[in-house]
């Protein structure tokens, strides 16, 4: 994996227009191989004023692309609410939100099990741990460029930075396509090391 961040060909624009460079998930979520029907793939823009399916600005851009007068930011933290994609694997991570309710959706597919998959949030700064709640209606959409559905809702009290860790990673199952029941046995879910969630 390339961990020389500034010398990785690619950046990320942000909802605001603000340019950032990768943390070492993001490059190697660029790096994995994807098919190319692979709902999974990563959205990359072709410049950038380009807006995604979403009408976003935010989306992977090509490092040579970013205008001459944007400066590109060094940051560890993503801020979640413009709905970047956060893979499941990737626990101790520290992301910032805002006072609001949030949808959770996972990305890649519409067929989807969650069974006890959950995740806990922490505010740093106050020690408050923050549980979503399951949702009856899964809803199916597109966010951020992938084939989504939603699996639960996020009431967020306080502004901070919090510190996600995901549990029971086996129970949640993702297809890239929606199958009937009996066809699932024939039919590998995406594998857990690339099922990510946004939070929107």
């Amino acid at each position: 994996m390339n961990k020389n961040k500034a010398n990785f060909e690619y950046v990320y624009v942000e909802k605001d227009g603000t340019v950032r460079e990768l943390d070492n998930q993001e490059i190697e979520y660029l790096q994995t191989e994807f098919k190319p029907s692979d709902g999974a793939r990563p959205y990359i823009k072709t410049n950038y004023e380009q807006l995604a399916p979403d009408k976003k600005i935010s989306g992977f851009l090509h490092r040579s692309k970013v205008p001459e007068t944007i400066e590109i930011i060094q940051t560890d933290i993503r801020n979640v609410e413009f709905g970047y994609p956060i893979n499941i694997c990737d626990s101790n991570r520290v992301i910032e939100l805002h006072v609001g309710i949030f949808s959770v959706y996972v990305l890649g597919g519409w067929d989807v099990e969650v069974e006890n998959f959950t995740f806990t949030l922490t505010n740093i700064k106050t020690g408050r741990i923050i549980n979503p709640r399951d949702t009856q209606w899964r809803i199916q959409s597109y966010e951020c460029g992938y084939l989504a559905k939603k699996i639960k809702v996020l009431d967020i009290p306080e502004s901070g930075n919090y510190l996600i860790d995901f549990k029971n990673l086996d129970s949640l199952k993702v297809w890239n396509a929606r199958l009937p029941l009996v066809f699932r046995i024939f039919k590998k879910p995406i594998k857990k090391q690339n099922i990510a969630i946004s939070i929107i």
